[in-house]
């Protein structure tokens, strides 16, 4: 019994020993695509640009991940790719920042990275509902930061996420009826959302 005990006592040893190697590798490999890809994000072809985008979007869905791919650059990666002139792209990198905006102090690096303007700029992303939902969907998560529902409301956020809320499509009008919701919280940005006739949106 006591050898059967210690015999599965060191498979877990070397099960967890296992996980903190393939983490570290992890991270190294992290670190060195990241260095290089974020000096030319901007010109890219598009084909890497979407393989990046789409790696780092799967990533981050880890919590572990989200935390790792922030303070090792990925948002000087992702923030450029929103801008790519390929569809795919923007909504993979939306997605990636939506998934990175879960955890609370990404929330706040986000805001300090500039995010926040550029997620505000997807949302007008007219014909492209995917990269629409993926943005409404980041600043919801963003909002939950009390002083990021200052910031969305300072950068004229309320306004296109209210118009994104009357969306024939469901999945982006969940998303930026989500984001409202938070942004309401504040009573200021309760009252403009009330003013643009955002409340019956909310309520409905």
């Amino acid at each position: 019994m006591g050898n059967s005990r210690s015999s599965r006592r060191r498979r877990y040893e070397e099960k967890d020993a296992s996980d903190d190697e393939d983490d570290g590798e992890y991270i190294r490999q992290l670190e060195l695509h990241l260095t290089r890809l974020i000096a030319y994000a901007e010109s890219a072809d598009p084909t890497l640009q979407r393989e990046v985008a789409e790696k780092l979007a799967n990533a981050a869905v880890k919590a572990e991940r989200q935390v790792q791919i922030v303070n090792l650059g990925g948002l000087r990666l992702l923030v450029p790719l929103t801008r790519s002139r390929d569809a795919e792209v923007r909504r993979l990198a939306a997605h990636a920042l939506a998934n990175l905006s879960v955890d609370a102090q990404n929330q706040i690096k986000l805001a300090e990275d500039g995010a926040i303007p550029v997620l505000i700029a997807l949302l007008a992303c007219q014909g492209e509902i995917h990269v629409q939902r993926q943005a409404a969907k980041a600043l919801a998560n963003i909002s939950v930061n009390v002083r990021n529902k200052e910031r969305v409301a300072e950068e004229k956020g309320i306004i296109p996420l209210v118009e994104l809320a009357r969306s024939p499509h469901v999945g982006v009008r969940v998303e930026a009826v989500a984001a409202l919701a938070n942004l309401a919280v504040n009573d200021k940005n309760e009252q403009e959302i009330a003013r643009v006739g955002g409340l019956e949106v909310i309520l409905d």
